[in-house]
């Protein structure tokens, strides 16, 4: 690994004369890496080259920046595996052949695991990013772009301890997975404080090439991923091979650190951008780091809410406080909701975990210090908190009857309440009542009587229910009953007391088939029952009774409550042989099947 430059495999000498290829090994490590693919120039990416920053500790450290199969698409994204010019092959070295054509690292395997799997796997166990990995093992020996690499290239996959003298690595690093987890573990060892020629946070003088006489530089190593390099690749690229850009500098040039940087801003843009640290950091790798965040576009700041911090990255923002830790509100729906409401100022406060998904129909949502945010495409994002979320919790959330939120938390009704709407109903939260979730056909009457400010008042308790289609509900002044499965009818004050009283459906009434309806001579009010041609009515002066039978049919002929007789003052008592009811005017008595009237 002690190159000045890209070593090329003997056989890649464009098939010269085969005797010599061994010793073109020599004198290849001192060549320049072109990179012409397909008489095509990669593009030069010098201008941002620093010898003091390479590459920052979190770039090299980042392992959250490609998943197993974004290496396994990288790969093939990279190379068509398929070259068939099997000519190529030359004698003495081995190639794996398939098919009629030239396997390439993308489809190797190496016992019994894929290049993607073990590139990724020292990327995980060794905390490197996977970029870094990709680029060592092109800078090296070409392997990502090859289409017909051999065996000696896979033995000296990233150069790890192959020196320049051409006498081979050392057995113990020898092969690819050897040569892939020792990179890792020889770049982590720097990040972790381990020796250095070239130690961060001094000034070395740092070789422009293994002739010393070509002379040195003055380097301030401003971080650990910028000395393990140098670790790994003792030169620094002198002005003509700046110059060059990819191409060939000067007798004294050095090439291996510029066209890792060349590759890797070519491939996977900056090796520097800003520095990820401490409860950020955690936050932003709990998150799902780079493959869901992105890069940081900003350094950290603080000074927030109860000292609180926080980083923008590309697809999101990670918050930290002491108390909460660190985590990533992603830029979405959640957030723009977030943001609505005040950020972390709002009633939710600080997150307490990261954004949730594939929950119910594709929905998502992030819990926050004083309740959560749920979103799912068809109703949007909408908070829940408070007394409202504890029984939307006790409801099953978004898995139980009311399904998703549809509206945000609205407060300051009457008696300080509060609501929210779902898919499945709604509930409403007073303190006096804490919360009650109303819904379906009940929910829809109540609200065409007017909510919480029409005469029933907010809701007390849950539907009661008989057969699954006769059932009444409850509230402050009144109720409502859902009869046969579709009608719905109300009743307030003391027309509702007095049906509860008497034992609601229970009795000869049945259920109402119409609303209460008030109005009527004297401050009257009424509401009919289907059983018994029965009615309840209310007047200030008679108070409330119940009227039903024949006694009611006689009261009707007689002109109901505009009649001689007036408003009922009493319900049907046992007289000798018969039932009496009594009016402000008078009486009817019904005995022996018929109804005779007294007025007084």
């Amino acid at each position: 690994m002690k190159d000045s430059g890209l070593k090329i495999t003997a056989h890649k000498s464009r098939l010269a004369i085969a005797v010599v290829l061994l010793v073109s090994v020599l004198c290849c490590s001192l060549m320049v890496y072109t990179l012409f693919h397909s008489g095509k120039q990669a593009k030069a990416y010098l201008a941002g080259y620093d010898d003091s920053n390479i590459m920052t500790d979190f770039v090299m450290s980042n392992t959250t920046t490609m998943s197993e199969r974004n290496i396994w698409d990288f790969l093939h994204s990279k190379n068509p595996c398929n070259d068939r010019n099997l000519a190529k092959a030359v004698k003495g070295y081995h190639y794996n052949i398939r098919d009629g054509h030239f396997v390439c690292m993308a489809d190797e395997m190496f016992s019994g695991q894929t290049t993607s799997h073990i590139i990724w796997q020292a990327a995980q166990d060794y905390h490197i990013n996977p970029q870094v990995l990709l680029v060592v093992l092109e800078k090296e020996q070409r392997l990502i772009s090859d289409t017909f690499p051999s065996n000696l290239e896979y033995n000296h996959a990233t150069g790890f301890n192959c020196p320049d003298d051409g006498k081979g690595c050392r057995p113990e690093h020898a092969g690819f997975i050897n040569q892939v987890r020792s990179a890792a573990a020889f770049f982590r060892e720097v990040l972790d404080g381990g020796w250095s020629n070239y130690p961060a946070y001094e000034t070395s003088n740092i070789l422009y090439h293994p002739n010393r006489s070509c002379g040195s530089k003055r380097v301030y190593v401003a971080n650990r991923a910028t000395s393990a390099l140098y670790r790994y690749t003792p030169y620094v690229p002198n002005q003509a091979a700046l110059r060059a850009n990819w191409g060939y500098g000067d007798a004294c040039s050095a090439y291996g650190n510029r066209n890792f940087y060349n590759m890797f801003t070519n491939w996977f843009g900056s090796t520097r951008g800003y520095e990820v640290h401490g409860g950020i950091l955690d936050g932003y790798n709990s998150a799902g780091g780079a493959r869901v965040l992105g890069n940081p576009t900003m350094n950290e700041s603080c000074g927030l809410k109860d000292q609180g911090c926080y980083q923008v990255f590309d697809r999101g923002v990670v918050y930290w406080t002491k108390a909460l830790g660190g985590h990533a509100v992603r830029k979405g729906k959640i957030h723009q909701r977030w943001l609505e409401l005040g950020l972390e100022y709002s009633v939710l406060g600080y997150p307490v975990g990261n954004q949730v998904d594939g929950i119910k129909g594709g929905g998502s949502y992030q819990n926050f210090e004083g309740g959560a945010i749920l979103y799912h495409p068809q109703t949007g994002a909408h908070e829940n908190y408070g007394g409202i979320r504890e029984t939307y919790r006790q409801m099953k959330f978004e898995n139980g009857m009311l399904g998703y939120p549809v509206s945000k938390e609205g407060c300051g009704l009457v008696g300080q309440g509060c609501y929210q709407h779902y898919q499945g109903g709604s509930i409403y939260w007073t303190p006096k009542y804490n919360g009650m979730v109303i819904y379906g056909a009940i929910r829809d009457k109540w609200f065409r009587l007017g909510f919480e400010n029409s005469p029933l008042g907010y809701p007390t308790g849950g539907e009661h229910c008989y057969d699954g289609l006769n059932c009444y509900r409850d509230f402050e002044r009144g109720s409502i009953y859902w009869y046969n499965g579709y009608f719905t009818y109300a009743n307030y004050g003391q027309i509702a007391q007095k049906y509860r009283e008497i034992g609601r459906s229970k009795t000869i009434l049945g259920y109402p088939i119409m609303d209460q309806v008030c109005g009527l001579v004297r401050g009257g009010c009424y509401q009919a029952m289907q059983g018994a041609n029965g009615s309840i009515y209310y007047s200030p002066k008679a108070g409330v009774h119940i009227l039903f039978g024949g006694i009611k049919a006689k009261w009707m002929q007689l002109g109901y409550e505009w009649g001689r007789l007036g408003y009922p003052t009493s319900d049907e008592y046992i007289v000798g042989g018969g039932v009496r009811q009594d009016f402000e005017g008078g009486s009817i008595t019904w005995k022996n099947g018929q109804a005779y009237e007294s007025y007084r």
